[in-house]
């Protein structure tokens, strides 16, 4: 059974990571006004007709693809080798076929490519397919005990309410089971874990929240509009078309919504709203870094030192 579409609005964080929800925005439109005073002066726009290979600010204090595999490599070693100290193997699972865009700018503004969006519309190649979850892993339950810590069905797996200390084949369960000693052995905690710190993943997505509301990206979006409405379609924003709801109901693109989606892009194009909207986008960031500046110099730290503690794992 095929997965229903994802809406452009979370694509554009990532796909997987609904980011956009986390912080709140949304592309009404109604909300999330700016003040003017704290608008931060942009640079000149460049004229883009992608930001797939463009960068963002706040990419230096988050973690990597390859930084994430590193880090997940060794999370798996180590919470193996643990479980084989208690008499255990154990294998971890996971997922397949979950999309990932090729940058995280490559969504961020709305769809770009015209040959892609001429057949798949707003669902990007490669967001159709199915996503195989993989079976749960049977575990005896002092196996479950010693990966998780617990053996109370309401405690989260590896959290601090798993207080660990049975006795199994001779040997004391740590806090958190395999799963928090490992965390721990990797300089995580329970509340940050591996992913993005919090401040991150506000500054990512109040950025895009401040600029969408922005009134220089509103003066572009009001030329995409009517340039729109001379097509034949009524959006006031580019997002507000990726996310007709009328693109949910089919798994692959219709003849209309590759029509709008072309047009979508072709109008972007014509007046230049990636440029605007991304340079602008960047204008929030470094304002919001330079305002955070403590916390995310913390953030890179730990970052740092996960990474080399990860290093160090056989």
């Amino acid at each position: 059974m095929r997965r229903r579409p994802l809406p452009l609005s979370l694509i554009a964080f990532g796909g997987i990571a609904t980011v956009l929800a986390v912080a709140g925005c949304d592309s009404s439109g109604s909300g999330g006004s700016v003040d003017t005073a704290s608008v931060p002066s942009a640079s000149a726009a460049p004229k883009l007709a992608s930001t797939t290979d463009k960068s963002l600010p706040i990419e230096a204090y988050m973690y990597t693809k390859d930084q994430t595999d590193q880090l997940n490599n060794a999370v798996v070693t180590l919470r193996q080798d643990c479980m084989q100290n208690f008499g255990f193997t154990y294998q971890d699972q996971k997922a397949q076929g979950m999309f990932e865009p090729k940058s995280i700018t490559q969504f961020r503004y709305g769809m770009t490519d015209a040959d892609d969006v001429a057949v798949h519309g707003y669902k990007p190649a490669g967001s159709e397919k199915k996503v195989v979850k993989p079976a749960p892993v049977k575990l005896a339950p002092a196996a479950t005990t010693a990966l998780t810590g617990t053996n109370d069905a309401n405690v989260k797996p590896g959290s601090t309410e798993a207080k660990g200390g049975q006795d199994i084949n001779g040997k004391k369960v740590p806090a958190g089971g395999c799963i928090g000693e490992a965390n721990r052995k990797l300089g995580a905690t329970s509340a940050q874990g591996f992913g993005d710190a919090p401040v991150v993943v506000k500054v990512n997505t109040d950025s895009w929240a401040k600029s969408y509301n922005d009134k220089r990206v509103r003066a572009v979006f009001t030329k995409w509009s009517a340039c729109m409405k001379q097509k034949g379609y009524a959006y006031a924003d580019p997002m507000k078309a990726g996310d007709d709801p009328q693109w949910q109901k089919t798994t692959t693109a219709t003849p209309r919504e590759q029509q709008v989606a072309s047009a979508d892009v072709a109008c972007k194009q014509k007046n230049n709203v990636l440029g605007v909207w991304y340079s602008v986008d960047v204008a929030y960031q470094k304002q919001m870094i330079e305002q955070n500046a403590e916390a995310l110099n913390d953030v890179k730290k730990r970052l740092d030192k996960q990474l080399k503690l990860a290093a160090d794992v056989a």
